[in-house]
């Protein structure tokens, strides 16, 4: 029983120690861990046509800020999006931002139409079913529509939302938002000096 007792506890020990070893990692090594940890948050690139045919691929905006809303125009909550998102790309655009409406399961003439009705001022997208299927599983499998992503200038994703964004609906998502598009337009820009 004695021989168990003492086996156990220096079984333990060894677990202890194993454990509590710092873990040190060779330059090489962590130049490898952070190439694969600072890809961790880029933006799955895609590359869609609008409407106008005109292509669009992400990793060519890079230094914009972008914002990429997956949506539908069966979807209601996605119709009532894009007034807000009309308002943010007059705002913002001029500074930087591209907003992107990446339809889900439409086609160049279901947009058209749709088009027709709702006044959209920022690019409508789609592709094929195998191509959105794939895109949408980059993005972490967007499962249901709405859904938004805020790029970054560097090419990350800083910002996501499950659902719909409306100002007078959720106000406190809605100045979030705006907030990291701000803050995102903001970096990179040079302080003008002030004169006296």
């Amino acid at each position: 029983m004695l021989k168990l007792i003492i086996v156990g506890m220096l079984g333990t020990l060894g677990v202890i120690l194993l454990f509590s070893q710092e873990i040190k990692f060779s330059l090489s090594q962590k130049e490898a861990l952070n190439k694969v940890l600072g890809d961790i948050n880029k933006a799955p690139d895609f590359t869609l046509t609008a409407m106008n045919d005109s292509i669009y691929t992400l990793s060519k905006l890079e230094g914009k800020v972008v914002l990429i809303n997956f949506w539908a125009t069966w979807c209601g909550p996605c119709r009532m999006e894009i007034p807000e998102f009309n308002e943010m790309h007059k705002s913002y655009h001029e500074r930087g931002l591209e907003i992107l409406g990446i339809s889900v399961s439409d086609n160049k003439k279901q947009l058209k139409n749709f088009a027709k009705s709702f006044a959209v001022n920022y690019p409508l997208l789609y592709g094929g079913a195998r191509e959105m299927n794939k895109i949408m599983k980059d993005y972490g499998g967007v499962y249901a529509v709405p859904s938004s992503f805020l790029v970054g200038k560097n090419g990350n994703i800083v910002w996501s939302y499950p659902g719909a964004i409306l100002k007078n609906y959720d106000p406190q998502t809605f100045a979030t938002l705006l907030y990291e598009i701000e803050k995102e337009l903001k970096k990179g820009e040079i302080e003008n000096p002030v004169e006296e």
